[in-house]
């Protein structure tokens, strides 16, 4: 029985990371390209103290409206205030985006993500049917 849970527990693991994996192809082929301007920096918050990460304010521009949204990347290092950067804009929300450079590497991980998962899964499923 508890080989029948754990391999259910894989799937439902790879079912949310093929969710995430869909909602990324899904921005990737329907998605808005455009340039963001990095407009302000500042360093994120836990607990009241420095996190390391890194939180921009971009604007930008889709269909003639101009936005300014955070980004929820959360990098290390700094991007250059002023600076460009390439972002695919959800076509029906554009305030939320990815970074065109971030989303193959996403897509990569999830994907993996999701091998492993249904790997598990069916290693626990074959074990319980045996």
């Amino acid at each position: 029985m508890q080989n029948l849970i754990l391999a259910c527990v894989g799937f439902a693991l790879a079912a949310a990371g093929g969710i995430y994996l869909l909602r990324l192809a899904y921005l990737k082929k329907y998605g808005v390209v455009t340039k963001a301007e990095v407009i302000e920096i500042r360093e994120g918050l836990r607990k009241n103290k420095p996190s390391g990460a890194y939180i921009h304010k971009l604007r930008y521009t889709v269909e003639g409206k101009t936005y300014e949204q955070e980004d929820s990347a959360g990098y290390s290092k700094p991007l250059k205030q002023g600076s460009t950067q390439i972002i695919l804009c959800d076509p029906k929300n554009p305030k939320k985006f990815k970074f065109e450079e971030d989303l193959k590497s996403h897509m990569t991980i999830a994907a993996v993500f999701v091998a492993m998962a249904l790997v598990f899964a069916g290693r626990f499923l074959y074990t319980y049917v045996k």
